[in-house]
């Protein structure tokens, strides 16, 4: 019998060398990244910053810019008055915004050129600020970073709660929350508002809790609330020319011995994962000495 020639025998040889080759690999699925987002309301922005979802962010509205991580992000005007040239000029895939962001028409349009927009109601509870964290965090695809903020939220708040219980016995504190753009412009924060549910919850009573949201600053109604205490944002302090200026407005310059304190600009306008410190900030000026400690 003839042997294979030694160009069959190269043949075969390199056929079983095939067979028994290691597969090729597969092909890496591919990575869709993340779409950029823009932020419109400062809780909304200070919840997807907090979730480290910050590097995503190109755009936000002029009041979310006093959070210090978002002021070197574009700023895209008033949140009630959204250029939509403006936000698609960014280049994001997703808008998440307060029940305030707009005006509706400008949303609309955005949709329709293929941005998707979700809103989240801003109602200034503790319940909704929990929600409105986790929700936002499941959108982000961060469910985990959503829960470990509730929990550090749930954690500073139930020690606000345990130096309310320490200050017992007590006078509380009647505290008048007052939101000022300028000397000639200042409103009081009555019921229902964030700066309430903030006095509320620091264990200080609303000077003006009977009046409903925001109301013109009026001096019978001033003089009427007798406040311990002034809270301002603390942005506004500089524009109000400080407890000097705000002791020669008519109403504080007739009540003795009130003293200002503050909170960020950015918890006095919503209830954002931040809600915690700033009730911690706003009890140490406001508790006597009995009721401070462990509010860091």
């Amino acid at each position: 019998m003839k042997r294979p020639s030694s160009k069959w025998a190269l043949v075969s040889a390199l056929f079983a060398l095939s067979v028994h080759a290691a597969p090729p690999e597969p092909k890496k699925a591919e990575v869709k990244a993340a779409p950029k987002l823009v932020v419109v309301g400062p809780a909304m922005t200070q919840t997807v910053f907090a979730l480290g979802a910050g590097d995503r962010v190109v755009g936000v509205d002029d009041s979310s810019a006093a959070l210090p991580e978002a002021s070197k992000v574009r700023k895209l005007g008033y949140q009630r008055a959204l250029s939509a040239e403006g936000v698609l000029s960014l280049g994001a895939g997703l808008l998440l915004g307060s029940a305030e962001a707009g005006p509706p028409a400008v949303l609309e349009q955005l949709k329709q050129a293929g941005m998707q927009v979700e809103t989240f109601a801003n109602e200034p509870t503790v319940e909704a600020a929990r929600a409105r964290i986790q929700t936002v965090a499941e959108r982000l695809g961060l469910p985990d970073q959503g829960r470990a903020l509730v929990a550090k939220l749930d954690e500073d708040l139930a020690r606000a709660a345990g130096r309310v219980s320490a200050a017992k016995g007590t006078k509380p504190p009647r505290i008048l929350a007052v939101y000022a753009r300028g000397a000639g412009m200042m409103m009081v924060a009555g019921s229902g508002s964030v700066a309430d549910t903030l006095i509320r919850l620091s264990g200080g009573v609303n000077a003006v809790g009977d009046l409903k949201g925001y109301k013109p600053f009026s001096e019978e109604a001033v003089v009427a609330a007798a406040p311990d205490f002034v809270l301002l944002p603390a942005g506004s302090v500089e524009t109000v020319g400080g407890a000097e200026g705000l002791s020669k407005q008519p109403g504080l310059s007739q009540v003795k011995g009130w003293k200002l304190i503050t909170v960020e600009d950015v918890d006095f306008m919503g209830l954002g994962p931040g809600l915690g410190r700033a009730v911690g900030r706003l009890q140490d000026g406001v508790l006597p000495a009995a009721g401070k400690g462990g509010g860091k």
